[in-house]
């Protein structure tokens, strides 16, 4: 299991640079050829004459790499989320149809949204909020949350908790008691949290323990491998849409409006 953790390094967290550095490459491959370069008709001192003014005007222009490295990145993205979109649509049952996987928003809701989380993701929790506010004006939003422990042994921890809490149809409330605390909470904590929401800590305790709950985890974590998501947060929108990354609830707002158009569906989205 600790192998799929560190391949999912967080989207939002380390940035985006780093997240090009560290993304699955297999979807942009460098073609390898043997052809030898021709030999070069310049001497010794016109290519170090070239070799200067190359230098010097990358100096006075440094824009013009970081236009070209941008450029580099914004492709690759785009072909790593072409190739996360077509394993969406062949991964629709396990992805929107998991009778195990938490659903908070309105479940008989027509728009839909899945969202890749770890509680302990510094922009994920930033989005949690975005996620409440859309969902507090929204009332059409079916949310379908798939927490993937990326951030090491305490985000495990904290997700056996939220899938118990499941368990006593108190996923949410405990959801944003996590999402909203200001540091990672050990076992003592969460059971605390729990107390507070109603929660029979015991059986919560209990179910954290059942293997069930682990297995559910790996499940997961591989649906995200399979799918290609390589950090937190990550989106689906629409059952078609992928957006990595931290996004505000208006612009969301603005996707699941589309994707309701690209539906075909009459149902006009409220404005935030």
């Amino acid at each position: 299991m600790k192998k799929i953790y560190l391949g999912l390094l967080s989207v939002a967290c380390v940035g985006a640079f780093a997240t090009w550095l560290a993304a699955d490459t297999k979807s942009v491959q460098i073609p390898v050829t043997q052809a030898q370069p021709p030999a070069s008709n310049f001497s010794a001192g016109q290519i170090a004459e070239i070799e200067k003014l190359v230098g010097d005007y990358i100096a006075k222009h440094p824009d013009i790499v970081m236009t070209s490295i941008q450029a580099g990145m914004d492709l690759q993205q785009k072909a790593e989320i072409e190739n996360m979109e077509k394993a969406v649509a062949e991964n629709k049952a396990k992805i929107f149809n998991d009778p195990s996987s938490p659903v908070i928003g309105n479940p008989k809701g027509t728009q839909s949204l899945v969202a890749f989380l770890d509680p302990y993701c510094g922009y994920c929790r930033k989005f949690h909020g975005e996620l409440t506010t859309l969902l507090s004006k929204n009332k059409d939003v079916k949310v379908i949350i798939k927490e993937i422990p990326i951030m090491g042994d305490d985000s495990v921890l904290t997700i056996k908790a939220l899938l118990a809490a499941k368990n006593q149809g108190k996923y949410e409330q405990l959801q944003t008691a996590v999402y909203s605390s200001d540091k990672h909470l050990d076992e003592k904590q969460i059971m605390k949290a729990a107390s507070s929401l109603g929660i029979d800590t015991k059986k919560l305790k209990a179910d954290m323990d059942d293997k069930a709950i682990q297995t559910e985890i790996d499940q997961t974590l591989e649906l995200a491998k399979l799918i290609g998501v390589n950090g937190t947060p990550t989106l689906i929108v629409g059952e078609k849409t992928v957006l990595p990354g931290f996004i505000s609830a208006e612009d969301l707002n603005k996707k699941l409006e589309e994707s309701v158009a690209t539906d075909g569906k009459k149902e006009a989205t409220p404005k935030l």
